[in-house]
């Protein structure tokens, strides 16, 4: 080999180990598959959650759709709000972004530094997230890239460019296994389903089997896209059984912020191929990821969106209706 081509090589490979140290990880090469979705493109590349709002005011979203995984969080007043876990895709635009809540914390502590999009929390949740191993990517540390659509009014109108933001991002470390896995082979051995409804005292989430995946609808509506209406179609669905606990944090109407547990273990429901598999649910540890097992086997999930809906596993009355 000539000296030239040593040369760039060597180079080249110096080049490597800098973009890996300290420079944004590519957010478009397309890689292995994610191990939120085992949708292709997501191994390695880094992952973010953005909390969307889903009150009423909130809808339409912008691109929730080409989230990987989508976590439906209840928050104070029986109302919910949606931590979706982006890592195929970055989309150009997403939101509207609302405030972060303690549940956020423990779920990403799956991760090794995730980012964190979110429009604010209360001091005493903004000193928790500040120590946490999440990067914070709110508007006091990204103002560049978050804005107001006009035509709404806040605090249901601040979108984020995504794309434009993980260009530049350096900190967010690149995704890591969460136990969960994937085949897309269809499924067998549940119990025929075509239709979920998981309710809470101000707000419901349900969705209806197409053959091919589920759509969704929020509070008796189908969720349209704000970005080109198509619809919310997930193709694996988990109704995840928790601990509720109340805690020390609130809004400031007085409302309570609880906390959904997810270390631990507990039944989960999983919904696919217009099927059914009451299960269990496990996750040891807090950086432990979560195994989702049936008839005593692990469960994969379709290859594709994953939403998983936290409901109240002491509840009195089921919180879920399967038909």
């Amino acid at each position: 080999m000539s000296k030239n081509k040593i040369f760039a090589v060597a180079l080249s490979f110096g080049l490597a180990v800098a973009t890996l140290a300290g420079s944004p990880i590519s957010v478009n090469a397309e890689g292995g598959p994610s191990p939120l979705s085992g949708l292709p493109g997501g191994e390695g590349k880094p992952v973010v959650m953005v909390k969307y709002g889903n009150s009423r005011p909130d809808r339409p979203h912008y691109n929730l759709n080409q989230a990987d995984l989508i976590y439906v969080e209840e928050v104070e007043w029986g109302l919910t709000r949606i931590a979706a876990m982006f890592n195929t895709k970055f989309p150009s635009v997403v939101g509207p972004t609302r405030s972060a809540r303690i549940s956020d914390l423990e779920l990403l502590e799956q991760f090794t530094n995730p980012g964190l999009a979110y429009s604010g929390a209360n001091d005493v949740l903004l000193k928790a997230i500040r120590k946490s191993q999440s990067i914070s990517l709110s508007p006091s540390d990204r103002s560049t890239f978050y804005y107001r659509n006009l035509s709404k009014s806040a605090p249901h109108n601040q979108l984020l460019r995504l794309a434009s933001m993980m260009e530049k991002e350096t900190k967010v470390a690149p995704i890591k296994d969460i136990g969960l896995t994937f085949n897309a082979a269809p499924a067998t051995g549940g119990t025929k389903t075509t239709y979920f409804q998981a309710a809470w005292s101000s707000a419901r989430v349900s969705g209806a089997w197409t053959g091919k995946s589920w759509t969704i609808s929020f509070d008796g509506s189908i969720h349209r896209d704000a970005v080109n209406k198509s619809f919310l179609t997930p193709k694996t669905i988990v109704l995840q059984y928790v601990e509720r606990k109340e805690t020390k944090y609130g809004d400031k109407f007085g409302g309570k912020t609880p906390l959904l547990k997810t270390v631990g273990s507990g039944r989960a429901i999983v919904l696919r191929n217009g099927q059914s598999f009451d299960g269990t649910w496990s996750r040891p540890t807090k950086e432990a990821g979560t195994i989702f097992s049936f008839a005593g086997s692990q469960l994969a999930f379709d290859v594709g969106q994953v939403m998983i809906v936290l409901v109240d596993g002491g509840a009195k009355k089921s919180p879920v209706t399967l038909k």
